[in-house]
This record gives structure tokens, sequence and C-alpha cells, in this order.
């Protein structure tokens, strides 16, 4: 008599990583490892060093990938769209974004607050750097409805 065993490494949970099957342990999704592979050019052992996790749950992230390839191939194009669209928008922005960081270098206070948030420890790095960026954006603002409301005054 045969006894089947199955390796439970693969789950999905629709409040990580919008449900896609990951990696049990991780949130790392299966298409992660397919994209590596594929487009990467990583070994097995090398994705399994890359992201610290074991050479099984590699090759069970890729089993499920084999077995469910219709679907992960369908979300690996819906994200390659996805990051496509983005990419098109930030270039799009880039050399007005650019041209307004250029400036804000200039700024000695800026490139200290931006030096200090860099130096951050990593879960404070990011919202320190957003905070900058979101003070950034209100002076803008600031400045762009200031003349507006300074001619307006000199005309009455």
């Amino acid at each position: 008599m045969n006894t089947i065993e199955s390796i439970n490494l693969i789950y999905r949970n629709p409040e990580v990583r919008g449900g896609r099957p990951c990696i049990i342990g991780t949130s790392l999704r299966v298409l992660d490892i397919v994209s590596a592979m594929r487009w990467n050019g990583r070994s097995p052992e090398q994705m399994a060093d890359d992201y610290q996790i074991t050479l099984g749950q590699v090759h069970a992230a890729l089993a499920y990938y084999y077995c469910n390839q219709i679907e992960i191939d369908a979300d690996i194009r819906a994200s390659e769209r996805k990051s496509k669209a983005i990419a098109e928008q930030v270039l799009a922005d880039k050399s007005s974004l650019y041209s307004r960081l250029q400036h804000y270098m200039q700024d000695d206070d800026f490139r200290a607050a931006l030096s200090e948030a860099m130096e951050a420890s990593d879960e404070n790095r990011t919202a320190r750097i957003r905070a900058l960026f979101a003070k950034m954006a209100a002076n803008e603002q600031e400045v762009n409805t200031f003349p507006a409301a300074r001619t307006a005054k000199s005309l009455e």
C-alpha cells in the first residue's frame, strides 16, 4: 500500500501579497522565484542564498509554478504591465522631479535633512524621507499660491 506524502510549503492569504501564492514563513511570492530564474538567470541555490530560504522552498515554489503555470504567467504579465505603466509615468515626470530636486539640493538645510534621513535606521528611513518630500511639496504649493495672492492684492 502506497502512502502519499504532501509537501506543504506554499500558501495563499488574501491579506498577504494580494492573495498570490507565497512560500511558507515568508511573503516571497512564487512569481518572485520564477522571475529571478527567468530574467536574472538565478539558480535554485543562488535564490535560496539571495532570499535566505531553503533549497526545498525554492524547489517547492518552482514545482508549484510548473503545476500552475498558466495562472502564474498571467500574474507575471499583469505585474509587467503595471510596472511598465508606472515606469512610463515616472519617466514623464522625471525631468520636473529632477529639476525640483536639483533646486532643493542647493539648500543647505534640505541637504542636511536629507543626509540625516538617509542615515536613519531602516524602519525610520522611508518615513523620514517621505516626510521631507512632503514638506518640499508643501513649500512648493505655498510658493506657487503666494505670487497669485500677492498679484491679486496689488491689482485691487
